[in-house]
């Protein structure tokens, strides 16, 4: 006789359920997230819930021709939409067409759709291409490697499988600990919109270096020279670039963004054409510039760049800066609900990639440094101001792969709501 080895926790469903439901009664016309949520059909069962996190799951620990394979699986209806690839025939869902169509819907990511047939039997019927545009107002599943699913809503990062833990997600951490990172002295004190921007462009740095696959990186570095201090010479890729395909730079001429009031609600709301192609150029400037930052952070070694991402060097050594005590220890917390932190030894931490970042960015305590690892776990480090702690963020892959337009407007309404802008 077989027996089941895993069941989802039905309680944990059922509060994933209710959160989905406050999401939506609460999300209304009158909030920057406009009426994306309207032309929901309904809010998933529990039942229909489970499906799709148990075929993440199984799927997470497959492999295609000795590759993992990651999928992301969208509840959609039919359409046929410009972004769309429409079967003629719907198709089983089920681990193993997951698993043929995993390998080839990523990098560039599109999303597996599905949707219940007559008989409520959920079936695949196409898949759906991403942009830095794209608003998924429904339930999204996506494996993000082995024994890891996560689960977001309309763009927002609500829980996630970790191995044998059902958790609901909580950026507040991760927020507060790496945004007052990215001001600068000579910044506008009103600058809302060259910060954001600033948090954003790591997120899609970080999430570009989970892509190339072999680990990376990247130390973001304050406007003063003293972070190379803690880099050791000759230094072999050294030089300067900012990789814009034009001579745009954010930091410098915002006029760009003059007419323009409420950067994401100018998105989604009545805006002139060419006020919506300055938006447009503007985020694919960026998203291609982080592309071509992240791509670098391959080469053995970290990359440094300032927080407008101004690359001063990549395939640096890092070392202990003049007269710099080598720390022992740190505070280690994940982007999920009712985490404390736990102080943790720097050898626990990971590996020399790991240990060495986390030193620079003892030594640099203005600097955040970014790890990547080769199996696409994400860890954010830096020291915090007033009480001078190192600290890392582990599982902040959880906040870097949701992309889009809606997980954008989903960080900017809870950075103002903890008045970190």
């Amino acid at each position: 006789m077989i027996h089941t080895a895993y069941n989802l926790n039905p309680e944990f469903v059922e509060e994933l359920r209710q959160r989905i439901q406050q999401l939506v009664e609460t999300a209304t016309p009158t909030t920057i997230f406009g009426n994306i949520f309207l032309e929901i059909e309904s809010i998933p069962s529990p039942e229909l819930i489970t499906k799709m996190i148990d075929a993440a799951l199984v799927t997470s620990f497959a492999t295609d021709e000795g590759n993992a394979v990651t999928v992301s699986i969208i509840l959609n209806p039919e359409d046929d939409a410009f972004d769309t690839f429409r079967f003629d025939n719907p198709i089983v869902f089920d681990v193993r067409n997951l698993v043929k169509l995993g390998a080839s819907l990523e990098n560039p990511r599109a999303d597996v759709a599905i949707w219940p047939d007559e008989h409520g039997n959920l079936s695949i019927w196409g898949f759906k291409t991403r942009s830095v545009n794209t608003v998924i107002a429904n339930l999204c599943v996506e494996a993000i490697g082995p024994g890891r699913v996560l689960i977001t809503f309309g763009g927002k990062s609500l829980a996630a499988l970790i191995e044998n833990e059902g958790v609901f997600i909580d950026h507040s951490h991760f927020m507060s600990k790496f945004i007052p990172k990215l001001s600068s002295s000579g910044d506008q004190q009103n600058n809302k919109m060259l910060r954001i921007m600033r948090y954003l462009s790591l997120l899609i740095t970080a999430r570009r270096m989970r892509e190339h696959g072999r680990g990376g990186t990247l130390l973001v570095v304050s406007e003063s020279m003293e972070w190379r201090n803690s880099i050791g010479t000759p230094l072999p890729y050294t030089g300067g670039a900012n990789f814009l395909e034009s001579d745009y730079d954010i930091a410098q001429k915002p006029s760009l963004m003059t007419t323009v009031t409420d950067f994401f609600g100018a998105l989604i709301k009545n805006k002139t054409i060419n006020e919506r192609e300055n938006l447009q150029r503007l985020g694919d400037e960026v998203e291609q510039q982080c592309r071509r930052i992240a791509k670098l952070t391959a080469v053995d070694g970290a990359l440094a760049m300032s927080r407008d991402r101004f690359v001063y060097c990549f395939g640096a050594k890092i070392i202990l800066a003049k007269d710099q005590i080598p720390p022992t220890e740190l505070r280690v917390y994940r982007p999920v609900e009712g985490d404390e932190g736990v102080t943790m030894s720097l050898m626990d931490l990971g590996g020399t990639r790991h240990q060495s970042a986390a030193q620079f960015a003892h030594g640099q305590p203005d600097s955040v440094a970014i790890v990547v690892s080769q199996d696409g776990d994400v860890t954010f480090i830096t020291t915090e101001k007033e009480t001078e702690e190192l600290v890392a963020i582990q599982l902040a892959e959880l906040a870097v792969i949701p992309e889009g337009l809606g997980a954008a407007l989903w960080r900017y309404s809870q950075l103002m709501e903890m008045d970190l802008l």
